[in-house]
């Protein structure tokens, strides 16, 4: 994080751009033009990247009707893969664990922006490696009080989260 990157408050629905980083405190400015304040770990860098990834994803909705009463509404998963390759194209000076920081860095951006579009369910690719990403993975959607089970393995393997909001 720096200034100039756009930012997100995790536990709030706010949004401005980084000024300063003073103290593990982070400065910023809204949309509204008034200057927060607050502690690093609560608040992440929105990633344009991952707003593409949100508009390319297709929504689509069906309904069933039985007896004419509506019954089902399903909206397809956004499915985002967390290789670090996909996620930073230049990586290969990266130490693991600072490969480790980006990847949890982008689930906690991830999960930010699937509660703020109010999306129900999205899935997590995580790859099927030590097991590492995948236990850090849970314990950040357990911190953020979030569901989560297998994801289908006919699609996903052993290598995915599914994430119920």
């Amino acid at each position: 994080m720096k200034p100039g990157d756009r930012v997100a408050a995790i536990d709030d629905d706010l949004e401005g751009i980084v000024k300063k980083i003073d103290n593990q405190l982070v400065y910023f400015t809204t949309d509204d033009g008034f200057t927060m304040q607050l502690p690093a770990d609560k608040v992440v860098v929105i990633d344009s990247l991952l707003d593409e990834k949100l508009k390319k994803t297709p929504v689509t909705s069906k309904e069933s009707v039985f007896k004419n009463k509506f019954v089902r509404k399903s909206i397809d998963k956004p499915v985002f893969d967390l290789h670090i390759e996909k996620i930073q194209a230049k990586h290969h000076h990266l130490n693991a664990g600072q490969m480790l920081e980006i990847q949890l860095n982008e689930v906690k951006r991830i999960i930010h922006k699937m509660k703020r579009k109010h999306y129900k369910e999205f899935v997590l690719i995580h790859g099927e490696g030590k097991g590492v990403l995948r236990r850090e993975i849970q314990k950040i959607l357990r911190q953020n009080a979030l569901k989560y089970t297998d994801a289908s393995y006919q699609k996903y393997g052993h290598g995915a989260i599914l994430v119920i909001i």
